[in-house]
């Protein structure tokens, strides 16, 4: 699961982040303690799951709530125990866990998420792009990394690059895990990564600059390939 964590108080983040370390379905972690950061990060990415802190300073919870997709599982992290009767009006609230927070109610909430989500299909290993009048396969795989261009896309391999009608955001719901955007313009297959040094990334001779707020994540998916 890819887990996004929103909650303002430092001590918390901490937490959650070391009971996620300690559960193998959560492959994925971001962390903010910003509501309006969450909000981007949302529009941005998908998440599996998202930790939601119910009274952040710059925006409610439930303002949040109102933005997360439906097929998105929350778990609220809140102080109100009578916020339980409230939180059957959302979709998307699996369970809620009140302060402070122990590690077997958490892992019980995890297990309902679970539960609740599909089962994953097989990752892409192959695409369909559509460049110009044409439907391109591409191999996934030789794929070195992704540009935004506008409205389009542009896919770079080792001898060339192919041009899609298709956005970044569009494809990056379409790719297999090995790939991590790494700035708001760039994906990079983080197989073909070969060095990583001065916040850049080398790929055949490319440099490609990784973006503070995609560094976490990208360092998190690394260290799970090792």
């Amino acid at each position: 699961m890819r887990c996004l964590i929103v909650d303002d108080d430092p001590l918390i983040c901490d937490l959650l982040e070391h009971f996620c370390s300690k559960v193998d379905a959560i492959t994925e972690l971001t962390t903010t303690n910003s509501g309006f950061e969450s909000v981007n990060l949302l529009s941005q990415h998908t998440f599996d799951l998202v930790l939601l802190d119910y009274d952040l300073p710059d925006m409610s919870g439930k303002e949040i709530l109102e933005i997360i997709s439906k097929d998105t599982a929350v778990i609220m992290i809140t102080s109100h125990k009578d916020f339980a009767s409230e939180s059957y009006d959302y979709e998307q609230i699996v369970d809620f866990l009140v302060k402070p927070i122990e590690f077997p109610r958490f892992f019980k909430g995890i297990q309902k998420v679970t539960q609740k989500l599909p089962t994953p299909a097989p990752e892409n290993k192959q695409l369909f792009i559509k460049d110009g009048t044409q439907l391109i396969k591409v191999e996934l795989d030789k794929v070195l990394f992704i540009k935004s261009a506008g409205n389009y896309a542009e896919l770079y391999f080792e001898d060339r690059k192919v041009m899609t009608l298709m956005t970044l955001k569009e494809l990056e719901q379409k790719l297999p895990s090995h790939f991590q955007r790494v700035h708001r313009s760039c994906i990079v297959n983080i197989n073909h990564i070969e060095s990583i040094s001065n916040n850049d990334i080398h790929i055949k001779g490319e440099e490609i600059a990784i973006s503070s707020s995609y560094e976490k994540e990208l360092m998190k998916k690394i260290s799970l390939l090792n």
